[in-house]
């Protein structure tokens, strides 16, 4: 490692650390702040209670925060020492500007696995323990958010999902169904509304889709539909037992959840979106690389750092994060496969990066 290495490492990891701190910080005046609000005012949690879900928070924010920082980070040094013209300086002994891009690409990747780790294994279990704690107090309300079942845990017959569940009213909400039936028939079902009556349950507003063995499959819509299943009656569901969302599962988790889908012969536009996470584990790291390689010609054309590298690099998030979310939402539609989805602003950054490099001396 050069001293020129060790200079750009030591400029990078001193403006990083103040760009994490600036950005997280901005995260949590948001998300954090407005939810310690509801935890400590609306629903009247200890003071201890609302300390440790921020706590747990913690880990979400920094991960979003890294993208944006090492963008920052880059256009800081670089703008820094453009302005300065320490890089004319060094062009001029002979240096060339892509030759910087050694100890900034690999900073960044080293930031980018951090980034894979944090996401793929500490954040979800971590946020999911802060929307836990945040849910056992909105259920005092009457109503609870988010219903798992999987009977039995590891071969499960039974699996179903409910966005909402309310046990005096005996209604679930937003909700999808899969079982198989002693005739070795494997039905799907999604459905509005469903609403217990007499002894079994009554779906409202859906469809279902039956695969029967040596059979053309079924797929029906229903406006109401009464269909005994092995879904147990309101009095007997377990609130304790929560959905989360793909992005509160760890990587191992996700991907045995998307193989148990397919085993089922779950429809497309359900394991969709668990397939475009997955992928968006591998795609938020290697943004870490993407925007930092993208920076670094910027800011050499904006000769700035300061108060432009925080603009410039929240201007650039903000439109990587737009792409990502049209590729997210056009995978999950199927329009394109999900691996290009989520990656397609890292296609773009990093096709546009090498356009910008390719022109400088």
């Amino acid at each position: 490692m050069t001293i020129l290495d060790r200079y750009l490492l030591r400029e990078l990891a001193g403006a990083w650390l103040i760009g994490l701190a600036v950005f997280s910080g901005f995260l949590m005046v948001g998300e954090v702040l407005r939810k310690s609000v509801e935890l400590l005012f609306e629903l009247r949690a200890p003071a201890s209670e609302v300390v440790r879900w921020v706590l747990l928070a913690l880990p979400y924010i920094v991960v979003w925060s890294i993208p944006v920082t090492t963008l920052f980070s880059v256009v800081m040094t670089i703008g820094r020492m453009s302005h300065d013209l320490e890089i004319t300086a060094l062009l001029a002994s002979g240096i060339s500007f892509k030759r910087l891009l050694v100890p900034i690409g690999g900073l960044s990747l080293l930031i980018s696995f951090l980034s894979f780790w944090l996401n793929s294994f500490v954040v979800p279990p971590t946020y999911g323990a802060a929307d836990a704690l945040l849910w056992k107090y909105r259920e005092r309300l009457g109503v609870t958010t988010g219903i798992f079942i999987a009977e039995p845990p590891k071969t499960p017959r039974l699996i179903f999902s409910a966005n909402q569940f309310d046990p005096e009213k005996g209604e679930l909400h937003e909700i999808w169904l899969l079982e198989t039936t002693d005739k070795g028939e494997r039905v799907y079902l999604e459905a509005e509304r469903a609403v217990w009556k007499g002894n079994r349950w009554e779906f409202h507003k859906g469809f279902i889709q039956i695969i029967t063995p040596d059979k053309p499959m079924v797929r029906e819509k229903f406006e109401n539909l009464s269909r005994p299943t092995a879904l147990r009656p309101p009095t007997e569901l377990s609130t304790d037992k929560k959905r989360f969302a793909p992005n509160r599962l760890t990587l191992t988790a996700l991907s045995a959840e998307i193989d148990r889908m397919k085993r089922w012969d779950v429809p497309f536009e359900v394991i969709a979106e668990y397939v475009v996470e997955w992928h968006n584990r591998f795609a938020m790291s290697l943004s870490c690389f993407v925007l930092a390689m993208l920076g670094a010609p910027i800011a050499l054309k904006l000769r700035r750092g300061g108060g432009i590298a925080v603009g410039v690099s929240v201007v650039f998030f903000l439109l990587y994060y737009l792409v990502w979310n049209i590729g997210c939402q056009l995978g999950e539609s199927g329009r394109i496969p999900a691996a290009i989805g989520s990656h397609l602003p890292n296609i773009i950054g990093l096709v546009s990066a090498f356009a910008m490099l390719k022109k400088l001396r």
